[in-house]
């Protein structure tokens, strides 16, 4: 029989955002210690909800599958994803479109609500509303302080979990699947667009996004802040200000943390005989191992020999 509600705990970045359903995405570690995740999914034909809690500081990439839109956010962060330290006041909902990538700071202790949905069903429904500063393929909606919508939407998604002996019921699903997308849209004709626009923080996010894409396109050849000035063209002041205000980190540990779960994917998705140890190291570019190995169990709370592999028990 097929399963409409799940609840998943995780102990890996990599494979919890590998099953969040309809995504293809990453998340890379970025704060010191063991990583702890939980997932609740449901699936109401085409409409599928989820929330998602994470304890550790991660930079989350990816994209929706195409043909769907996502609508997301944060629920229990004292700061909204990409803006380190700004305060969050009123719910701020990230809209993408399938195909069109994003990149996230996320803090620790962050609770993640979100909805996926048909692009055609999505597109045919906003447009009965009459709401069409939603058609670009990625925004931000800020809601109105003292809207009530989206409040019962809120509410909605949290009760998911209290109604998973119903999902068995094909009734049961198509009503409570009515009533979501009921209150989806009217929190989207209750939205304000936001019409201001940080042009200098889109700055500072897009310098950390181009050298994000540049240290995972050079594994082997480990980037130095000097390089990265040099391929962006700008100063090192400027490259320190944009990381500390992006992600509360300086160039230098965002570059290493990036190089350590880049091997721990490597451990995570190869055998102990298909790859040591050290070959994965070594192509993330750490050369001193003994330095290596303190800095893994530093981010992740484990020696690397301690990292549960394919076909081994640890």
């Amino acid at each position: 029989m097929k399963s409409y509600y799940s609840a998943q705990r995780f102990s890996d970045a990599y494979e919890h955002a590998r099953n969040v359903a309809n995504f293809d995405q990453r998340y890379f570690q970025t704060e010191n210690g063991p990583f702890e995740g939980t997932v609740r999914q449901v699936d109401l034909g085409g409409l599928h909800i989820f929330t998602e809690r994470t304890n550790r500081q991660l930079v989350h990439r990816g994209q929706v599958m195409p043909g769907s839109i996502v609508l997301a956010w944060t629920s229990s962060a004292s700061v909204a994803p990409g803006s380190w330290r700004e305060e969050t006041r009123v719910p701020l909902v990230g809209l993408s479109r399938g195909g069109s990538e994003w990149i996230l700071h996320r803090p620790s202790d962050t609770e993640l609500d979100g909805i996926t949905m048909s692009a055609v069903e999505f597109d045919r429904l906003i447009d009965a509303l009459g709401v069409t500063t939603t058609r670009n393929e990625n925004r931000h909606i800020q809601f109105m302080r003292g809207g009530t919508a989206f409040s019962v939407l809120r509410s909605g998604i949290r009760e998911m979990s209290w109604h998973a002996e119903r999902f068995s019921c094909a009734d049961a699903r198509a009503t409570i699947r009515k009533q979501l997308v009921d209150a989806i849209f009217c929190a989207l004709g209750e939205a304000e667009a936001r019409h201001r626009t940080d042009v200098t923080h889109l700055t500072y996010n897009d310098m950390v996004k181009r050298c994000h894409d540049l240290i995972l396109g050079n594994p082997e050849f480990p980037l130095t802040v000097l390089d990265l000035c040099t391929e962006l063209r700008v100063c090192r002041s400027t490259l320190q200000t944009s990381f500390l205000k992006v992600t509360g980190q300086s160039p230098l540990s965002y570059l290493r943390r990036m190089r350590l779960c880049g091997v721990r994917r490597l451990l995570r998705s190869t055998s102990t005989v298909q790859m040591t140890i050290g070959d994965a190291a070594s192509r993330w570019g750490f050369v001193h191992l003994g330095r290596f190995a303190t800095d893994y169990r530093e981010l992740f709370g484990e020696l690397p020999s301690r990292t549960l592999r394919p076909g081994a028990e640890n």
